[in-house]
């Protein structure tokens, strides 16, 4: 089924704590009306009283045998833990964060007794509720055991997404400290697997100090584990996401950041900024100036292949880019691995060569070992071959020099 077809959302309200005072049936007939099907998130399944006094018996059972209602009910969520020892495990000091996914024990067991409210609902026989409760469990759509492990993995790519990051975290800081508006720094550095450091200035501003400023941050890393789960879980359900009004901005955040990859602008500046970075020469463009059998063979190249993937996944600095493509190490790798390389590669391995241009004198004859550290430290990497090599063979000539 398209995506734009059915929606994920919750219809609980008031749910603060865990308890769902009301359901929103204006919102929920809405839905119904406007997509194929309806996941509802529920809340521990306490929306299922409230409906039964809104639809009456009947029509909630005729909702729920028509398909046009699913029903997302998990305790599956992302804790963090580094100050609970937990397990006994140490407690780690503030800024530091670990995070562990929990679901509930027996779930079965629990999804059983939350639906032992619909007993105390005045005025349904034993028969009704029975069917209703084989219902509403035959409409639950679980989480695969599957879906879970890969939510870990969306995580840890979400939350070093240094925009979403700070989106969130500027949401946590507008919440948590109302009237505090003021440019912040935040960098999450990964220790291992589960724990994470968060380095910022948050704790010197004016008021917050560092107990606020490690709440902050953890709210932030929180509002991202929620927007990867509900992201995700879009993904399972094949369904739009309902997002509330608090977690729109988050997610438009994350929206226009898709944007910014998915639009040609953003790539053709960065290609633009990596070759005059690169210190090429202009070349000339008129008749005849482009070689498009060359252009051709270039487009089908492994290292404009690399080079793609390289500027799409990410937002380079003017270092780094020296760093790949313009810096001595970049241009020693691009003549190790061509052919004039291979002369170069064969003074090193007999002790005969100095490489040029590098100052380095080459000792007696090199081992393996050497050669190894010759493959690795100065490779020839796609991006710089790309730069150097193959986008300057495009054209036919330069562009004349001034006077």
């Amino acid at each position: 089924m398209e995506i734009t077809k059915r929606l994920i959302g919750c219809s609980a309200i008031d749910a603060a704590k865990g308890q769902v005072a009301d359901v929103d049936m204006e919102g929920l007939v809405r839905r119904l009306l406007l997509f194929d099907q309806y996941v509802m998130v529920s809340v521990r399944l306490q929306e299922f009283p409230h409906l039964v006094r809104y639809l009456g018996y009947e029509g909630l059972r005729d909702l729920l045998f028509s398909r046009a209602l699913e029903i997302r009910c998990e305790w599956f969520q992302l804790a963090q833990v580094a100050q609970s020892g937990l397990a006994g495990s140490p407690k780690l000091p503030l800024l530091k964060y670990q995070f562990n996914w929990i679901d509930a024990h027996d779930r079965d067991k629990d999804i059983a007794k939350a639906l032992d409210s619909l007993a105390d609902i005045p005025g349904l026989r034993n028969r009704q509720i029975r069917v209703l409760k084989e219902a509403i469990i035959d409409a639950i759509k679980p989480l695969s055991q599957e879906s879970k492990r890969q939510l870990w993995p969306d995580f840890q790519g979400e939350v070093q997404n240094p925009i979403i990051l700070k989106a969130a975290t500027e949401m946590a800081l507008r919440k948590m400290a109302p009237g505090n508006s003021f440019p912040f720094e935040l960098k999450l550095h990964r220790d291992s697997e589960e724990v994470f450091t968060a380095e910022t200035d948050l704790a010197t501003m004016n008021g917050v100090g560092l107990e606020n400023a490690h709440k902050i941050a953890e709210a932030g890393l929180l509002g991202v584990a929620g927007l990867t789960q509900a992201v995700t879980e879009m993904k399972i359900y094949s369904a739009l996401s309902g997002f509330r009004d608090e977690e729109l901005p988050l997610f438009r955040t994350k929206l226009q950041s898709l944007a910014d990859v998915v639009s040609s602008g953003k790539r053709e500046a960065s290609f633009q900024r990596v070759i005059e970075l690169a210190d090429l020469p202009r070349f000339y463009l008129g008749p005849r100036s482009v070689d498009v059998g060359r252009l051709l063979e270039v487009r089908e190249s492994d290292e404009v292949t690399e080079f793609r993937a390289w500027l799409t996944t990410c937002d380079p600095d003017d270092k780094e880019i020296r760093d790949r493509v313009a810096s001595l190490r970049a241009k020693i790798g691009l003549k190790v691995g061509s052919g004039p390389g291979k002369f170069v590669r064969y003074l090193v391995t007999t002790g005969l060569g100095v490489l040029p241009g590098a100052g380095l004198i080459l000792g007696p004859a090199a081992s393996a070992l050497d050669c190894f550290l010759i493959d690795r430290i100065v490779p020839r990497t796609g991006v710089a071959a790309f730069v150097n090599e193959l986008y300057p063979s495009i054209f036919s000539q330069r562009e004349p020099e001034g006077p």
